[in-house]
């Protein structure tokens, strides 16, 4: 994308060096957003398929045991998230907010990247603070019971960061390690009340 508006040679490495930014502590000053733009024009060229998601926000839902509110109209909590009935999951669903999405990119692509309402409201529930390296939790969703068998299992690794995760469920997921498919087209995903941030303790020097 830069050799296609003019820079070339010393200057373009120079220019990848400044949008890198400090890139060893995390803090990018433009380069991620130019790759991931350019990911979405190749995604959009390549006629990758358009799917929808449907996020269920924190507040409509018990996310976690600790939690004091009183969300009996919802009946959904997280000892019975796999035993609603359907006029439980027809509420939750009404409740759940929706996101366009791309196939072939990660929901932290889109919650980070992504176009329209719904991805943005995702960027605003879901932090990402490793950049999508499975180096925190702070991606952490929770997918459906009845859609996890289209997402699979976490490796082993990615169970070491949902341990760490806030509030985890047995069909907890990172979002940045969800690529999306066209057979996860309607997908329900439930958004937790918080995040558990391990690097906002990490000491970095100014």
């Amino acid at each position: 994308a830069l050799q296609e508006s003019g820079v070339t040679g010393t200057a373009l490495l120079s220019t990848v060096r400044t949008m890198a930014g400090r890139w060893e502590v995390g803090e990018d000053a433009g380069l991620e957003a130019l790759v991931e733009a350019v990911t979405l024009d190749l995604a959009r060229k390549e006629g990758r398929t358009p799917i929808t998601l449907y996020f269920v926000p924190a507040g409509s839902w018990k996310s976690s045991e600790s939690d004091q509110e009183d969300f009996s109209d919802v009946r959904f909590s997280d000892k019975n998230i796999d035993e609603e009935t359907p006029e439980d999951r027809e509420l939750i669903v009404s409740r759940a907010f929706t996101v366009e999405a791309m196939t072939g990119l990660t929901l932290t692509d889109v919650a980070k990247f992504g176009d329209g309402a719904g991805a943005s409201v995702l960027g605003d529930c879901l932090e990402c603070a490793c950049a999508g390296i499975m180096a925190c939790s702070t991606c952490h969703v929770v997918v459906d019971p009845d859609w996890f068998d289209k997402v699979g299992e976490p490796c082993e690794d990615e169970q070491d960061m949902l341990d760490l995760a806030y509030a985890p469920r047995r069909t907890s997921r990172l979002g940045c390690q969800i690529t999306l498919s066209e057979n996860m087209d309607g997908m329900v995903i439930f958004l937790p009340q918080g995040a558990n941030n391990l690097m906002d303790h990490v000491p970095f020097e100014d």
